[in-house]
């Protein structure tokens, strides 16, 4: 984990489930949401959610009967909307903490897997921290500086989201970039290594995505 998530927003993502190491990710206390069959994983790990939000066609019947038994708030949505539960999820966060991390996982369809991480970028200019456990990879999204924790993995990957990342700096990695153009699609940041125990990632126009495939 990283040091900046200080009592965040934590969303437990619906699909399959996450990694079993990953509840040694979230700091305490944190306020936890699940999002529709995330409440099944977070009973799973053992973990009681503060909130279930989603459209709820995917969660359990006895997920459900939990969370009542439980009195766990419920934030129903109908099926046919123009969000996906994720988003309206991520919506909903903003409201509640300026820290965030998802915990999802990277074993389901290819494209729910792209929204998220395209609805983590779109969100992350609302949040001061913006992080998410997908599977076994650390992500780190970012609209200004970060700093990147060497002990969630040594390999990193830096990539521009949504545009043109202007102003872009690595340091304390093996391969440095100093005020440097990300477009995006470029692999110009692809398998970097750091070189410290806390490196720095910083962007002065723009979204990054600074992807730790080896965290767990």
């Amino acid at each position: 984990m990283t040091e900046d998530l200080q009592h965040p927003v934590v969303l437990i993502c619906g699909g399959p489930a996450p990694d079993e190491e990953a509840i040694k990710y979230i700091p305490i206390p944190s306020t936890l949401i699940a999002v529709d069959s995330g409440l099944d994983h977070a009973r799973s790990l053992q973990l009681k959610p503060d909130l279930l939000i989603g459209d709820l066609d995917s969660i359990s019947t006895s997920g459900l009967q939990w969370a009542s038994q439980q009195e766990i708030k419920v934030k129903e949505f109908p099926s046919d909307k123009d969000k996906s539960d994720f988003e309206l999820a991520l919506d909903y966060a903003r409201g509640v903490s300026n820290r965030l991390l998802a915990i999802g996982s990277d074993s389901g369809r290819v494209d729910q897997l792209f929204g998220m991480i395209a609805s983590l970028a779109s969100a992350a200019p609302h949040f001061d921290s913006c992080h998410a456990l997908i599977g076994k990879t650390y992500c780190t999204f970012t609209t200004g500086e970060a700093n990147i924790h060497r002990k969630n993995g040594a390999t990193v990957s830096v990539f521009a989201m949504g545009g043109i990342a202007d102003g872009v700096s690595l340091q304390g990695f093996r391969w440095e970039l100093a005020e440097t153009s990300l477009l995006p699609g470029s692999t110009l940041g692809l398998s970097n290594e750091l070189n410290e125990d806390i490196g720095k990632v910083s962007v002065r126009k723009g979204t990054l995505v600074v992807i730790q495939p080896d965290s767990i």
